[in-house]
C-alpha cells in the first residue's frame, strides 16, 4: 500500500507525550463524586469494562478517526502532501483529543453537572496543551521542527466546530442514559409501591 502518512514522526511524538500526558494525568485528580456512597454495592461478578463504557470508547474513537481522516482527505485534494495538509490534520487530532478529555471527566454526568471549573489542574493542563499547540503552528522555529504552517482564523473555527462533535455526542449519550435510568428506577419504584399497597 502506498497510502500517504497524515502525520510525521515529530507530530506523533508531540501528540503522545505532550498532548495526551498532562490532560490524562489531571483527570486522576478529579474531585470525588459524593454520590458514589449513595449507590448500591457493585456486583463483584460484573465486568469492570461495562457495555456502556465500551460503547463510549468505540463511539469516541469512531468519531475521532473518521473526522481526522476526513480533514486529511479534504485538504489533500491535489494528491500532494503539503505542510498545510499535515497541520490541519495534526491540529484536528489534537483538538479532538482535548474535547474527548473534557467529556471523559465523568462517565455518567454532564461536564456542567460535575462543574466546569471544579478541576483546576485539568483546566491548566488543557490550557497549556493548547498554548503549546498554537506555538507549534505559529512560532517559526517550531514550525521548522514540526513542519507546520500557520492556519487562518477560519481554519481554527472550522476545526473547533468539527472536533467539538465528539464532546457533543458524548454528552448527548450520557443524557439519554441518565433519562433511561430515571425511567427504569421510576417504574421499579411504582411497582414496589403498588405491591406494598396490595399487602
Amino acid at each position: 500500500m502506498k497510502a500517504s502518512n497524515p502525520l510525521n514522526a515529530m507530530q506523533i511524538l508531540w501528540i503522545n507525550i505532550i498532548m495526551d500526558g498532562p490532560p490524562a494525568q489531571s483527570l486522576g485528580v478529579e474531585p470525588v463524586d459524593h454520590e458514589v456512597l449513595r449507590r448500591r454495592p457493585r456486583d463483584t461478578k460484573r465486568r469492570i469494562i461495562s457495555r456502556s463504557l465500551l460503547l463510549s470508547v468505540l463511539l469516541s474513537a469512531a468519531i475521532i478517526i473518521t473526522g481526522t481522516l476526513w480533514v486529511f482527505n479534504r485538504e489533500m485534494s491535489d494528491n500532494k502532501i503539503t505542510p498545510r495538509d499535515t497541520t490541519m490534520t495534526f491540529t484536528c487530532f489534537v483538538l479532538f483529543d482535548m474535547f474527548n478529555a473534557l467529556s471523559c471527566r465523568s462517565q455518567t454526568k454532564s461536564v456542567f453537572q460535575v462543574g466546569f471549573f471544579s478541576n483546576k489542574m485539568f483546566l491548566i493542563a488543557v490550557t497549556l496543551s493548547l498554548v503549546g499547540q498554537m506555538l507549534v503552528i505559529y512560532f517559526p522555529p517550531l514550525q521548522r521542527v514540526f513542519q507546520t504552517e500557520a492556519l487562518t482564523g477560519h481554519d481554527l473555527i472550522f476545526l473547533v466546530c468539527l472536533t467539538s462533535s465528539v464532546f457533543i455526542v458524548s454528552e448527548f449519550k450520557k443524557l439519554v442514559e441518565r433519562t433511561l435510568k430515571k425511567r427504569t428506577l421510576g417504574t421499579f419504584s411504582t411497582k414496589a409501591h403498588d405491591a406494598l399497597d396490595f399487602v
